[in-house]
């Protein structure tokens, strides 16, 4: 069964994964100008959510072609509108093969009296340190620019766990809120399919292995002093542990130590996309920016 699956994981991507073998061929050997491409065009790009290169395709070639998505300088964070200094930035980050139009729901209901929309896009096949870290570098160089004192910042999926890492990294008393909707923090069984494809292996289904070194280093560290994590997890039956989004099980969304560590947790009835389109998931992120201080 196990081999049936990976040879029709193979049918399905085609080519993908020989173009993904030479991309990481070149990612490893200089890593390091790679993140240059990350910093070429500056900090921070304004865009419109329906721009062009935040389609469908692009998320995928940042999972499959991660070094491409990079040199055709699509990756950093991109501002819905021009920087205002009197509100507070709101952060959204993607998961897996996403664009920022993953939180069009979220972003077009933000109160832009108070707030201003920015999105991480990044490519989502490369390590989540890495992407973690890219992040940090790229909001540290804008709060040295613009000198913001408030930062909130939210995750789907496993860009909730790039959230988390970044926030870590960043360990500095601006940021304040981080909110994280359906993430794998115990990990997804079915990316040791992924990992066990060795040189086709993308570095992030490797971190999304249960009991992975990347998933036990952020389960064991904590939080920033004066963040508040709130986690918002989806459900389709019960809610109970062996329940799921249809996604991620309920027991990886509620890994007991994130959970103990959060501020409040938040079950929804819906499933691992219509966690961002549904209205009362949106009703409770809103009260709770609003809430703030």
């Amino acid at each position: 069964m196990r081999t049936l699956a990976l040879v029709l994981v193979l049918l399905l991507e085609g080519c993908a994964f020989s173009q993904l073998r030479e991309e990481l061929s070149e990612f490893y050997a200089d890593p390091a100008a790679l993140t240059g491409e990350v910093f070429a065009r500056g900090a921070a790009q304004i865009a419109r959510l329906d721009a062009p290169g935040f389609t469908f395709d692009y998320g995928r070639m940042g999972l499959w072609q991660p070094v491409s998505f990079v040199k055709e300088k699509r990756g950093g964070i991109y501002f819905l509108e021009a920087y205002d200094p009197a509100k507070i930035p709101v952060l959204f980050v993607h998961g897996a093969g996403s664009t920022p139009q993953d939180w069009r729901y979220f972003i077009e209901r933000l109160d832009r009296s108070r707030y201003q929309a920015w999105a991480y896009y990044y490519p989502t096949g490369l390590p989540m340190d890495v992407s973690a870290d890219w992040l940090n570098r790229i909001v540290t160089a804008l709060h040295a620019r613009y000198g913001f004192q408030q930062l909130f910042v939210a995750g789907h999926s496993m860009g909730g766990l790039v959230a988390r890492r970044f926030v870590s990294l960043n360990a500095q008393p601006y940021v304040k809120l981080l909110f994280t909707f359906a993430t794998p923090w115990d990990g997804v069984p079915f990316a040791r399919l992924g990992a066990s494809l060795g040189v086709y292996a993308i570095p992030s289904w490797r971190d999304l292995v249960p009991g992975s070194a990347f998933l036990r280093a952020l389960q064991s560290e904590a939080l920033p002093a004066g963040v508040k994590h709130h986690l918002f997890f989806g459900y389709r039956e019960d809610a109970g542990p062996y329940d799921s989004d249809g996604v991620i099980t309920v027991s990886s969304q509620r890994e007991s130590r994130i959970e103990a560590a959060a501020a409040q947790v938040h079950g929804f009835k819906t499933d691992h996309s219509g966690i961002l389109d549904d209205a009362a998931v949106f009703a409770r992120f809103a009260g709770l920016l609003a809430g703030f201080n």
